[in-house]
């Protein structure tokens, strides 16, 4: 027989990898409520906006508490949301209702002044 503790191991350390990688390929934004829908399974999207660039998140149906507050939402709350990019759809793993709400300053990023 063949000690496998070292393969035992490093299959340990390549799923801690594995989770790490995961976690950082998570797309994570706080903007405001766009708009809001339903998909043909009942599941909901929201599209949120966030320095005028559109992000489509759904929320399933599965998730109660998510699905929950994502029925109490209104157009134009802000929000904090996190999800997992998939095939052709980013699916919400955390949804959060800001109350302080986000700021719509009117300055702007000085990239066309930089040298």
């Amino acid at each position: 027989m063949i000690d496998t503790t070292l393969i035992d191991k490093l299959k340990v350390l390549a799923n801690k990898e594995k989770k790490v990688k995961e976690y950082k390929r998570r797309l994570r934004i706080k903007g405001k409520v766009k708009a809001l829908g339903k998909t043909k399974n009942d599941n909901l999207t929201l599209t949120v906006e966030k320095d005028k660039e559109d992000y489509k998140f759904t929320v399933l149906k599965s998730h109660k508490e998510r699905f929950a507050l994502a029925n109490k939402l209104h157009k134009g709350n802000s929000v904090s949301v996190e999800g997992i990019p998939r095939f052709r759809a980013i699916i919400c793993t955390r949804l959060n209702l800001l109350e302080k709400g986000i700021a719509e300053g009117k300055q702007e990023k000085l990239v066309s002044y930089s040298i």
